[in-house]
């Protein structure tokens, strides 16, 4: 009896240890949708006579901070930001030493406050206190989006001044400031009351002042005032004269612009040996010279050629025997630069001095002297479209060509007609590109030959024979669009056909209310963008901070035009 007992015993053990072997897998819960939630906050949000250096806010769950230092805003500034921790489900708020008497702070973390299991945030988390007796209650908002092409910046600070002078935005940081959010809105709050200058600015070094070349600026006409968020029938009239409450004011909509740079500078340039130069500027140059230095041409030995915003000169250089050649540069008679440009880079000698006493001179024979080819591309595809002009592009520009060695064949049974056809230079200054029109016919096949020797480039290279077959496309493949434009005011407008990234595909120039016709649009999704072309330059200009000059307004279409195949579409535009 007893050997069954201890044979129970062993038995009982042995099942306990493959019971405890065995792991089962625990399962995840549920997924928290939900973020953290703020449960007390020491002192109180909102609190006033702050005089704690301490502040610690509970929330429901553990947290952790992400990308705090990209995301907190004090507001107004504190002699040094304040100290952020976490313990677990508390933040821990250190405040530093010399606050402002009388003066509402808002701590904003942003999204900054997340939870620690699924990163969700809480967002646009602040705190508020006041050092004085009353916390400030009043609050300006509005949108803010590029000037150019109404987009939105990742990163984008709004920010107000109580001084009134220009210089302000230069010289000193802001009294308040607030981050837009993604969607261009931005939101300042407890504001004192007064009238402020306020900007937008795309900071690039994150020191809250207007002092690099690259970073972009927002400013709005006028000063503004900030509100109160209840309605005037629910304020006390005695209240508002008292403490300078000001009815509700307007949405503040700012347009972020790139200033041109005040000076012209070189930004880069590049040599591509032997006989090519790229120079880039910070802005459009209007009159560029290269003066040599070290040679004296005796004919002309170069040619250039215009970036599409003339911010960058490819220089193409003739009949320099130099290695390497000393230039200076300059824009409307101010020098801008001396430059040193390698053309021949120099080879290395070998090294190896012992094989050299017994090698074998080889009798080479000197190559016979080819004449070098020209590269040019065209437009022409399997399905050319009917009503378009052929396209042939150069990479270095033309010296001289015969247009009589262009041909164009229409195909009809199994032979070739000639047609008609209008050749010419169509880019006479930068002489890169050759339009040939025809009258095409729908459906049809077409064949273009260039014969060879029909263009010389500047280093009296020439192309080989060219010829290519090609399809044109039938009407039905294409929709169109009727565009109803209402504008009344006198300023002229620029009237842009865009696809949906934004290339320009057609411009129209109007004074007043028109209708525009686009006959063949291939099926997609195409805007309408109106520039009001205050200065007829033709094209849109950037705004000026110092002489107070908006950029040119820009108008959208509000909607994305979908165009299909044989389908006609109307849009009505109101400009106001």
């Amino acid at each position: 009896m007893k050997h069954n007992i201890q044979i129970y015993i062993l038995l009982l053990i042995s099942t306990i240890a493959v019971s405890c072997a065995t792991m089962i897998q625990p399962s995840g819960g549920p997924v928290d949708t939900t973020p953290p939630v703020p449960k007390l906050y020491k002192p109180a949000n909102g609190s006033m006579n702050m005089h704690k250096k301490r502040v610690e806010i509970y929330f429901d769950e553990f947290i952790i901070l992400d990308k705090l230092s990209q995301q907190l805003v004090v507001s107004p500034q504190m002699p040094e930001d304040p100290k952020v921790n976490i313990n677990g489900k508390k933040l821990i708020i250190d405040l530093p030493d010399s606050l402002r008497p009388n003066t509402t702070y808002t701590i904003f973390f942003g999204d900054a406050v997340v939870n620690f299991k699924e990163n969700l945030p809480v967002h646009n988390f602040s705190y508020v206190f006041s050092t004085g007796k009353i916390v400030d209650s009043l609050k300006i908002k509005g949108k803010v989006v590029n000037a150019f092409d109404h987009t939105n910046y990742k990163e984008l600070y709004v920010m107000l001044y109580k001084s009134t002078t220009d210089s302000a935005i230069y010289k000193h940081k802001p009294y308040y400031l607030c981050k837009a959010e993604k969607d261009g809105h931005f939101y300042l709050n407890n504001l004192a009351a007064g009238k402020y200058q306020i900007f937008a600015l795309k900071d690039e070094n994150r020191n809250y002042i207007y002092d690099q070349p690259n970073e972009e600026i927002a400013f709005f006409d006028s000063l503004v005032v900030p509100y109160y968020e209840e309605p005037l029938d629910k304020i006390n009239k005695d209240s508002i004269m008292s403490k300078n409450i000001t009815p509700k004011y307007p949405d503040i909509n700012l347009f972020v612009f790139k200033e041109t740079p005040k000076e012209l500078k070189l930004i880069s340039n590049k040599t591509y040996p032997p006989n090519r130069a790229l120079f880039v500027f910070n802005k459009a140059v209007s009159d560029f010279k290269i003066k040599p230095l070290n040679f004296a041409p005796d004919t002309i030995w170069h040619k250039e050629v215009y970036g599409i915003n003339r911010d960058s000169v490819t220089t193409f250089l003739m009949s320099i025997k130099k290695d390497t050649i000393n230039v200076l540069l300059s824009d409307s008679d101010k020098n801008l630069d001396t430059l040193e440009m390698v053309l021949v880079k120099k080879k290395r000698k070998s090294s190896n001095r012992r094989n050299r006493r017994n090698q074998v001179v080889k009798q080479v024979k000197p190559k016979a002297k080819t004449i070098p080819k020209i590269s040019l591309t065209t437009n022409l595809s399997a399905n050319f479209h009917f009503f378009s002009s052929i396209e042939v592009k150069f990479k270095v520009p033309l010296r001289n060509y015969n247009l009589n060695k262009i041909e164009l064949y229409k195909s009809k049974d199994t032979s070739w007609i000639p047609i008609k056809h209008k050749s010419y230079l169509s880019d006479s200054i930068n002489r890169l590109s050759i339009n040939i029109d025809a009258n095409f016919s729908e459906r049809e096949k077409y064949k273009l030959l260039i014969r060879d020797s029909c263009f010389f480039d500047i280093y009296y290279a020439t192309n080989d024979t060219f010829q290519k077959e090609f399809f044109t496309t039938e009407m039905r493949q294409y929709g169109s669009l009727k565009l109803d434009i209402n504008y009344d005011n006198k300023d002229r407008l620029i009237i842009q056909l865009l696809n949906k990234k934004e290339k320009i595909l057609r411009e129209d120039i109007i004074d007043s209310s028109s209708v525009i016709i686009y006959p063949y649009l291939t099926d997609g999704k195409y805007k309408i963008k109106a520039i009001v072309d205050k200065n007829y330059n033709g094209k849109w200009d950037t705004g000026d901070l110092d002489n107070k000059t908006q950029p040119e307004q820009i108008f959208y279409v509000p909607k994305v035009i979908d165009i299909r195949a044989n389908w006609d579409t109307e849009q009505i535009w109101h400009i106001e």
